[in-house]
């Protein structure tokens, strides 16, 4: 009940009026984001989030979700996660250093508690700029009480003349337990729309997604994030759902 509270009032402030947005640049990011399962939907999780970029930020550059990855800025942040039903909360620290020449590294903290367990991990990434909407880099995640964790990515956005463009996304991640694979499409039809295309194997189940989002600007300070998902397997019941809001200044 409290989470169907919380989500109300962010529903009550995006219900506020639009006013003109200019594209303003910015170098701070604040968000706070509510998702869960159309099933059981009073028991999802919360993300509340902050990021700072070095170099100031153009929204006028690609889709507007993808503002910070394009803007391939050195930036530091922090998150905080929760699930009420679960005991679960999710604390992170994390930052980038972007080189001259385009290499990147950079540092993650995280502390995770659930129910009894709790743990902290670590993770290193170092990574190339390879143009100006691509990149490729190599993480490794280890820490208290697990096994560790390494693996590659690969991402790049890719302008399209009659429509805003496409973000590509492919990723390996080596487990003790197994490879995980995950590649994904999102297909932006303008600034604020997007339909997109998921997959993902743990090696020992495999899942297609199909999704659609959009970002609803208020004002060049705020805006409104809406989410909608669905794992194309009859096993899985329900839509996946977010609400979120967004400050940049």
């Amino acid at each position: 009940m409290k989470n169907v509270t919380a989500l109300a009032l962010v529903l009550g402030f995006v219900a506020l009026p639009a006013m003109a947005a200019q594209d303003a640049p910015f170098h701070h990011e604040a968000g706070l984001k509510y998702s869960a399962n159309t099933e059981e939907f009073g028991d999802g999780l919360w993300d509340l989030d902050y990021r700072f970029y070095l170099d100031s930020v153009s929204q006028e550059k690609g889709p507007y979700a993808l503002n910070g990855f394009l803007a391939q800025s050195t930036n530091v942040g922090a998150s905080y996660s929760m699930q009420d039903d679960i005991d679960l909360d999710i604390f992170s620290v994390d930052g980038t250093y972007v080189f001259d020449s385009k290499w990147f590294v950079g540092a993650k903290i995280e502390r995770y508690d659930a129910g009894n367990f709790d743990t902290d991990t670590y993770q290193l990434d170092l990574g190339y700029y390879f143009n100006d909407s691509s990149k490729v880099a190599a993480f490794y995640v280890d820490g208290s009480d697990i096994d560790s964790i390494y693996g590659l990515e690969v991402r790049s956005f890719i302008d399209l003349k009659s429509t805003t463009g496409i973000d590509l996304g492919a990723k390996w991640t080596h487990t003790d337990a197994d490879d995980i694979f995950n590649v994904n499409a999102d297909w932006y039809v303008t600034k604020e729309w997007s339909v997109g295309l998921g997959y993902d194997d743990n090696g020992s189940d495999d899942n297609f997604t199909a999704k659609t989002a959009y970002w609803l600007r208020m004002s060049d300070a705020f805006s409104a994030t809406f989410e909608l998902a669905k794992v194309l397997d009859s096993d899985v019941d329900g839509l996946f759902v977010g609400v979120g809001v967004v400050g940049r200044f």
